[in-house]
């Protein structure tokens, strides 16, 4: 088709031409309607990781501490002691009274 064929169709067609651009409006209007409400929806439901420092007391170890602040977000217990070590930079399980300690942990956002 070349461009006078489609200028006179949609001459001949106007009422026509208006109902489908009238349709396509409300269909992207709908569309993008719904992708925003599912981006908030989302943007609800995921948490934030944060850190924090703790004070360790005589009776805590790496596992009591990590049974306190872990989150569904990790996989296992010992991969969120994993991540404490890294953090904290320590290479097995003694941790010492009064020390500090950077924790890890999940919440909704600020």
């Amino acid at each position: 088709m070349n461009i006078r064929r489609i200028a006179g169709f949609v001459h001949r067609n106007y009422r026509l031409t208006i109902v489908i651009i009238g349709v396509v409006l409300l269909t992207l209007v709908f569309l993008f309607g719904a992708d925003k409400n599912e981006q908030e929806a989302d943007a609800s439901t995921y948490n934030v990781k944060y850190y924090k420092c703790i004070t360790v007391d005589t009776d805590d170890t790496l596992w009591s501490i990590a049974d306190e602040y872990i989150s569904e977000e990790y996989d296992s217990i010992d991969d969120y002691i994993k991540e404490i070590r890294s953090i904290n930079d320590l290479t097995g399980d003694t941790i010492y009274s009064g020390a500090t300690l950077v924790i890890p942990y999940y919440t909704a956002p600020m």
